[in-house]
């Protein structure tokens, strides 16, 4: 250690480490290599002072008042006459249509919450679609460094496994060092991995989530909530595979040559398992979370009869997240029904303006405008398709044909051709990720904190260095 003192003007040194607040040495001059050891340290003092004073998550994906403010306001117009919702006791939750995004029960939707085990939809998803099904993900010391008492497969230092059978670990028994070693596998490092899963959350429409970390293990700026998670998984079940993996009661891996070991591993969501009291035919998936922090959370895919549901709960007693979710499915299959615009629907068709033409012009034998065919919005039973109101929006690449009742968004349906779809202009290349409305704009993700703080700190790093350096290099005297 180097002790600097100033003397007569220059900066001296003591070349030994110093007990008791003497110098054992004496004292020297100060020469280039003590300097640049000095600015060694001094970087390093910096570098802490910047890690000190970053708010969490300032690097990842700021939270957006605007858009909390966007979404609640949609939810508080939720019509007078809308089904009674059910009494539930999860702390937070919300029912949305899976195809639609359309919100059709909320309590507390936006409140931050911590997530646990359910932040591992997002490492999924984000290894899904970076990722091939037999890439070998190897396990490293960091991985599988997670606390003893937290949910594992027992995966050791140096040992591999292929991504297919990660996916199980993950989203069956949820295994931490799982999620840690996938996100070191897809962007080299946790901290890198945590700036994706901030985007990726952002660009599915969430709007107050903050990720630390791959796995969910508690930290205080970790959080997220009900909105946001369903939003995660609405789009994690559009994933074949996902759905495949994560709708398995339990799973084997049997020792290969990769992974010399058995491994049985048993899904934590007990709506899916035949043999507990919570099972429902209807529920395809879903992801459980739980740390003493969190509460019990909950997020479920469900289908019956054509509809598609996404409910979250959060910050429940023991099973009561699996009685709250069971309420909220009921709700949503009994009182709501899916009708297709298309069907319906003949306003826009070009189709109409020759069949209502009183100068009987033949309809043409080419493919027209209509509504899309697969789009469907879900309505309350009370509800008819002829009471709803509905606007159009242009695109670059087509129109698309937003439904609301009294004022509240029920869904959106494109304008696309009758005949061959691969003529439509909104079937091009491209095309089809325009028209998602949940997609935000690219998100910028440092915000403005950052720019201040980074700029505070090189000011203060000028004056030290400048001062130093006046220090330490005296001024020359000419002759």
């Amino acid at each position: 250690m180097f002790v600097f003192y100033k003397q007569n003007g220059l900066l001296y040194f003591s070349g030994k480490r110093c007990y008791d607040g003497h110098r054992t040495c004496t004292p020297g001059r100060a020469h280039g290599k003590d300097i640049r050891l000095f600015m060694k340290k001094l970087l390093r003092v910096a570098a802490l002072l910047l890690t000190l004073c970053l708010p969490a998550g300032a690097l990842s994906a700021p939270v957006r008042a605007d858009d909390i403010a966007d979404v609640e306001a949609m939810i508080d117009s939720i019509p007078e006459d809308w089904p009674a919702a059910p009494a539930i006791g999860a702390e937070t939750a919300v029912l949305l249509d899976a195809d639609s995004g359309e919100v059709l029960y909320a309590k507390n939707a936006l409140q931050a919450m911590y997530p646990a085990s359910t932040t591992k939809l997002i490492t999924a998803l984000l290894a899904l679609e970076n990722c091939s099904l037999t890439d070998v993900i190897p396990f490293s010391a960091r991985a599988v460094n997670i606390p003893a008492n937290s949910s594992h497969i027992a995966m050791r230092r140096g040992e591999k496994m292929v991504l297919r059978e990660c996916l199980y670990g993950l989203l069956l028994p949820s295994a931490n060092e799982v999620a840690n070693a996938l996100a070191e596998y897809i962007s080299g490092s946790i901290r890198t991995f945590v700036v994706r899963m901030n985007e990726r959350a952002y660009q599915l429409g969430a709007v107050n989530t903050v990720f630390t970390n791959a796995n969910g293990l508690h930290e205080a700026d970790h959080y997220t909530c009900a909105y946001d998670l369903a939003k995660i998984m609405a789009e994690c079940v559009r994933n074949n595979v996902f759905r495949e993996i994560a709708s398995a009661p339990s799973y084997v891996h049997h020792s290969d040559e990769l992974l010399p070991k058995d491994i049985p591993m048993t899904n934590t969501n007990m709506m899916i398992r035949s043999s507990s009291e919570y099972y429902n035919p209807d529920v395809v998936c879903g992801k459980t979370g739980h740390t003493d922090e969190s509460g019990y959370n909950l997020v479920t895919y469900a289908e019956h009869d054509g509809t598609r549901l996404v409910a979250c709960v959060m910050g429940c007693e023991s099973g009561n997240q699996y009685v709250s979710t069971q309420s909220l499915l009921d709700y949503g299959f009994k009182y709501f029904h899916k009708v297709l615009p298309a069907e319906l629907d003949d306003s826009l068709s070009m189709n109409n303006l020759f069949t209502a033409s009183p100068l009987a012009i033949p309809t043409p034998d080419v493919p027209l405008l209509t509504l899309d065919t697969t789009d469907g919005i879900l309505l309350p039973d009370n509800v008819t398709f002829d009471m709803l109101d509905k606007t159009v929006e242009d695109l670059d690449d087509g129109k698309l044909i937003r439904y609301s009742y009294q004022g509240y968004p029920l869904g959106n349906v494109r304008l696309a051709y009758a005949g061959d779809a691969e003529k439509s202009p909104i079937y091009a290349d491209g095309a089809e990720e325009a028209l998602k409305l949940d997609t935000p704009e690219p998100l910028v993700t440092v915000d403005a904190r950052v720019i201040i703080y980074l700029g505070v700190l090189a000011l203060l790093l000028f004056i030290v260095i400048r001062v130093q350096i006046g220090w330490i290099l005296p001024k020359r005297k000419y002759r």
